[in-house]
């Protein structure tokens, strides 16, 4: 287990529900998103997987404020 499995089992908040992990703001979410790639996964598959999140939200979000995923950078720029 990593530290934010343990975050999520400790952020339960009612049977089969769980807190999300990410902002939906899309300015707030690019900042998140980015911080975890860059310090904490080595793809936004992994992120997604690890965190149990829908790589279109985040992609489809970011892309209304212009940012797209890198996968060189492993960053939305």
């Amino acid at each position: 287990m990593n530290w934010l499995t343990d975050c999520k089992a400790i952020l339960k908040i009612g049977e089969g529900e769980e807190m999300t992990m990410l902002p939906k703001d899309a300015a707030m979410l690019l900042s998140a998103v980015n911080l975890k790639l860059r310090d904490y996964y080595g793809s936004l598959e992994e992120l997604c997987d690890d965190l149990d999140e829908d790589i279109s939200r985040i992609t489809q979000t970011l892309a209304q404020i212009d940012y797209h995923y890198d996968r060189e950078r492993n960053q939305f720029v």
